[in-house]
């Protein structure tokens, strides 16, 4: 048994020792070319259902999402032109979208491919298709620190460890790279497998709260020649993937959010641009 293996039944059983815990639940946001564009919906982890959930709309090209454990916040990424670089901040218990800036700083010039929240930080690390490795802040304020070896489409943290999916534009790639959060440099790759298909780029990723496992948005090329997507559990050792099903519309990245999302607090800090939302509630607990 693989210790990543053994790792995902340690937690588990964790869980079951501490009583019963509802699950993680994963959203994805779909892209442009979807059949339901630019859109929140959730996806059942363990047959690729997908269940709408909110209209988003705003920015054009792109679409990428990151929850935030610190505020309770998703965070929604779209657009690739000046004035139309979007950052939000959406209350998943309200469905509303709380705040809505620009994404902006050195260097952010094209549309935006992925988003992780970086606990070491409490900040987000993000990708574009120019494929500048940003530090940014809630705001949506970003700093350049580094570059990615290849367009990223999906960032996630396993651990200490920090992954980014690897998407294919004109030729196959399969590649999942193990990444320097702190330059975005490569530091050792595998390649991602799904029995019975050539993968064709990885368009989002995602790590489960409660079992630590690495899942993904596969894209494969189906027998027509058209492009489909998998949600699949990856084995980020191995690079083997075993698929959950066929996902019904185009998603563009996937975030989980633990099952009982707290109320954020403090909104309209965040869309002044103003933080310090843990030290906010050290001081209302005192």
């Amino acid at each position: 048994m693989t210790k990543w293996r053994k790792g995902v039944l340690a937690a588990l059983g964790c869980m079951a020792f501490g009583g019963a815990a509802e699950a993680a639940v994963l959203y994805g946001v779909t892209g442009d070319g979807s059949a339901t564009p630019e859109s929140l919906f959730t996806i059942d982890t363990s047959n690729a259902a997908a269940t709408f959930f909110m209209v988003l709309g705003n920015g054009g090209d792109g679409e990428t999402i990151a929850y935030n454990p610190a505020d309770g916040l998703m965070y929604h990424a779209s657009g690739i032109n000046n004035g139309d670089r979007f950052w939000e901040g959406i209350n998943l218990n309200t469905k509303t979208i709380v705040f809505s800036n620009q994404f902006t700083g050195p260097n952010v010039d094209d549309e935006t491919l992925a988003m992780t929240y970086n606990p070491g930080t409490g900040r987000f690390l993000v990708t574009d298709r120019d494929d500048e490795f940003f530090d940014t802040t809630p705001a949506g304020v970003a700093t350049d620190i580094g570059g990615v070896e290849n367009n990223m489409k999906g960032l996630a943290f396993v651990g200490d460890t920090l992954y980014g999916a690897e998407v294919g534009q004109e030729t196959a790639t399969d590649e999942l790279h193990v990444l320097d959060p702190a330059t975005g440099a490569t530091l050792s790759t595998v390649s991602v497998t799904l029995p019975g298909f050539e993968v064709f780029g990885l368009n989002g990723l995602a790590t489960d709260p409660d079992t630590g496992e690495l899942w993904g948005l596969i894209r494969v090329v189906s027998d027509d020649g058209s492009f489909t997507r998998h949600l699949a559990l990856i084995d980020p050792v191995t690079g083997e993937a075993t698929s959950s099903g066929l996902l019904a519309e185009n998603f563009a990245g996937i975030a989980f959010v633990p099952s009982a999302v707290p109320e954020p607090a403090a909104l309209g800090l965040l869309g002044l641009g103003v933080l310090g939302l843990a030290s906010l509630r050290r001081r209302r607990a005192a």
